[in-house]
């Protein structure tokens, strides 16, 4: 198992955003979290990242538990966000943020991983010499992606990544990351879009207030009356 989250509890203060919450991502897997906004799928992604501690649980990457590292520590093992609104830099230009993101890297590996950005998002290198905040909101959502694909790792995190996108850039977007996956990369998608996530993933887990009340492959969720209901216009 590449990734095991086992009995996650997370709190804002006095106030329980995630309860109990256990789920299992294989390698080479796609799997989605799915819910209504506030049912702690944000919430869950920060906190495997290291952006929040969890009051309880464990969060299990290749056997080691990530729960009291910090996010630079979680990031060093192979664990990458990709935020919510996207959050790249907006004074510096793509290849400067593309840059940034492999500052570790020598100089020809870092070349290298730029390369297979741009490979992904030709629009990118088109881009290249542009600052983050001249870009449109889908050529910030592919930086974003490939910021992380820069920075490596075998399990990359996305919050979010149709937020504010016109239906043809989610489409593409999408498509973009089903290729990424192929090529070896395991994702976990959080995704409001539910339709889009679990056409996307191979499996998927439904939260509601903190809590996981549906899981399974794909198919039988989309199939699933309840979720059809509250996620799918059914």
């Amino acid at each position: 198992m590449l990734f095991s989250v086992r009995d996650l509890h997370v709190s804002y203060g006095n106030i329980k955003a995630v309860h109990g919450v256990s789920f299992d991502v294989e390698e080479g897997e796609i799997v989605t979290l799915i819910g209504a906004n506030g049912a702690g799928k944000s919430t869950i992604l920060n906190t495997i990242a290291g952006l929040q501690h969890p009051t309880q649980g464990e969060i299990v990457y290749r056997g080691d538990n990530l729960a009291r590292l910090s996010a630079h520590e979680i990031i060093k093992r192979g664990v990458v966000l990709v935020p919510e609104g996207r959050r790249i830099f907006g004074n510096l230009t793509v290849y400067e943020n593309l840059r940034l993101a492999g500052f570790q890297l020598s100089r020809a590996e870092l070349e290298q991983r730029i390369k297979r950005v741009y490979s992904y998002f030709p629009r990118l290198e088109e881009r290249r010499h542009q600052l983050g905040d001249t870009l449109s909101g889908g050529e910030q959502q592919m930086l974003a992606v490939g910021r992380a694909l820069v920075t490596g790792g075998d399990l990359m995190l996305l919050d979010e990544p149709s937020m504010g996108l016109a239906p043809i850039l989610v489409q593409q977007i999408f498509e973009i990351l089903a290729e990424i996956n192929r090529q070896g990369k395991t994702i976990l998608l959080v995704e409001q879009n539910a339709h889009m996530a679990l056409k996307l993933a191979h499996r998927g887990y439904v939260l509601e207030t903190g809590h996981i009340v549906l899981s399974g492959p794909s198919q039988e969720l989309v199939e699933s009356p309840e979720v059809q209901r509250a996620y799918l216009g059914g």
